[in-house]
């Protein structure tokens, strides 16, 4: 079975249609996102509609920003222990008003992680591990091995998924795969949309990563346009602009 692996698309439309494309081109089975399908980009309703396409071959769990949503925002983010600012919440707000009804309850049915079974191989699926209060692990952008089995020392599975960092990380030891994409939509100073392929044949895992080239000029453009609440710093943050 051949399964594209996607996280942290941050409503950039134009990044997900390339990767979209290529996941055709090599005719997946299935597509499995670890989350945030929304935040950050200036594309929100229109991502989430472009996977409600697809939600016959799609698996996803919900992000932090999907949380936002469905929960409310937090008093502090993440690891930085710190309150959102006026400018970042209000960026929250505006997202959310984008969204459509039928995006809001297709959000809505996702968990917070998933079980699947593939060829006897078990893979979990999760935006980031979890502690045992149900909030994220402290954040690693670049684990090692040793590392990841910490990180998800309480799972029993063969493969995990997951994202968050929006770094790249693919750690294999003993047919244990630890596999983190990369953001798909947060590109920094580059062009590339990161996603993955993974094959599991029998008791085979092969995994390749996909860097694909797309026209972020086109979603700064959207961005400056558009001129959202906290747009700056995201492009500053988020796309290398300075």
């Amino acid at each position: 079975m051949k399964i594209g692996i996607i996280t942290d698309i941050h409503s950039n439309i134009i990044a997900l249609n390339g990767v979209l494309n290529k996941f055709e081109n090599l005719n997946v089975d299935k597509i499995i996102c670890c989350g945030d399908i929304i935040g950050i980009g200036p594309n929100p309703e229109e991502t989430v509609q472009e996977l409600i396409k697809r939600k016959d071959k799609l698996i996803s769990v919900i992000g932090n920003h999907e949380q936002y949503l469905l929960k409310g925002l937090p008093k502090e983010v993440h690891d930085d222990k710190r309150s959102m600012s006026t400018q970042e919440i209000k960026n929250h707000k505006w997202i959310h008003n984008q969204l459509s009804k039928s995006s809001v309850d297709f959000i809505r049915e996702f968990k917070v992680s998933e079980f699947l079974e593939i060829e006897n191989k078990k893979i979990y699926i999760v935006h980031y591990p979890l502690n045992e209060t149900g909030k994220y692990k402290t954040h690693i952008k670049n684990p090692t091995i040793e590392q990841n089995e910490k990180m998800f020392s309480d799972i029993n599975a063969d493969i995990f998924l997951y994202g968050h960092t929006h770094t790249t990380s693919i750690n294999n030891s003993n047919n244990k795969w630890y596999i983190n994409t990369g953001a798909l939509g947060c590109p920094g100073k580059s062009n590339i949309a990161r996603a993955g392929i993974l094959e599991i044949n029998n008791d085979e895992i092969i995994y390749e990563q996909l860097n694909i080239e797309y026209d972020v000029n086109k979603a700064i453009e959207q961005i400056e346009r558009l001129k959202f609440p906290f747009y700056k710093n995201i492009l500053k943050i988020f796309y290398g602009k300075d």
